[in-house]
């Protein structure tokens, strides 16, 4: 059995397209999408249809509560924060129809391939839609997300940071985000689960796809927050990302990063195109906007500016 997990999408329409034509490749016998569907992008509903449309199954997602009213965290609950205007945007798009359908959707999904080795799937944990996994976290605090869940292997999404951990027998992953990660990758990412005679086997692709896009249609669009939800797609990356990167290494039995080798003095050099986190950010934010920003680390957002996809993805097995 192979499961395809993406996750975080966040009204990334292209980068949900390139992520789609992966799993397509790979033809795993399911695909789910973990939530957080849509707020945050500029093209909501269309994001949502496709998903509908080529999805197994669709989880609930905290910012699809907060679009369907169940709930609001952080600051979607302020009045005049602008993250309420992307909310009220975002509703707007999507119209009562979807509204609904979002609200109505299951917490969590399992297979079973085998009696005694299912594969539970969730947005954040097993517990609820807001608290982040993250690979920090100490063995104790961790342990108890899972006290109670009875299954082999555990995907989830939220942090948008890609690693994979034991929590005695059970093999945990998150698969990161397909909309806007945050791991100094600026690709989208999704995970596919593998059953095998050793049991669950997790890898991680990552997706490049056409950036501009993304970035342009947040200003063509009039997204609210438009300029600060640029700087997050291009930043890429949490304050404390050395922390979580040699955290989720540490998990993932990934040895650490080799010096960096410099060129000695008078090297000839051959030109190169530069890398993803070389290129320049697209738009700065308003100071006002990266003054509300100042601490705001809710889970979200990174990519690049790219104007053509590849058509090879990267593949990081995470199953040492």
């Amino acid at each position: 059995m192979r499961v395809a997990i993406l996750a975080d999408i966040h009204g990334n329409l292209p980068a949900c397209e390139a992520v789609l034509e992966d799993i397509a490749r790979v033809a795993p016998d399911y695909i789910v999408a973990a939530g957080d569907l849509a707020l945050r992008g500029a093209h909501p509903r269309e994001t949502v249809e496709l998903l509908f449309d080529r999805c197994d199954a669709i989880l609930m997602g905290n910012t699809d509560c907060y679009l369907a009213g169940h709930y609001l965290g952080g600051a979607y609950r302020e009045r005049d924060h602008w993250k309420t205007e992307l909310l009220q945007w975002t509703r707007d798009q999507l119209g009562d129809p979807w509204l609904k359908k979002l609200g109505a959707l299951p917490f969590s999904q399992r297979y079973s391939p085998r009696k005694g080795q299912d594969l539970f799937v969730c947005h954040a944990n097993p517990r609820n839609l807001e608290d982040s996994l993250d690979p920090t976290l100490d063995e104790n605090t961790i342990r108890r997300y899972f006290q109670n869940l009875d299954a082999a292997a555990c995907a989830f999404g939220h942090l948008h940071f890609p690693y994979r951990r034991r929590v005695g027998r059970l093999l945990i992953a998150d698969v990161a985000s397909a909309g806007i990660p945050r791991d100094g990758d600026l690709r989208p990412a999704y995970g596919v689960f593998t059953f095998t005679p050793k049991g669950w086997r997790v890898q991680i692709r990552r997706v490049r796809y056409p950036v501009r896009k993304a970035t342009q249609a947040l200003t063509a669009r009039r997204v609210p927050g438009g300029p600060l939800l640029i700087h997050k797609l291009v930043e890429a990356r949490y304050r404390h990302h050395k922390a979580l990167m040699e955290a989720a290494r540490r998990h993932s039995g990934l040895p650490p990063p080799g010096p960096v080798l410099r060129p000695p003095p008078g090297a000839n050099i051959p030109h190169r195109a530069p890398t993803p986190l070389e290129l320049p950010v697209v738009a700065a934010a308003p100071p006002m906007l990266l003054k509300q920003a100042a601490g705001d680390e809710e889970h979200h957002h990174a990519a690049a500016v790219e104007d053509e996809p590849t058509p090879l993805s990267t593949v990081t097995d995470l199953d040492g």
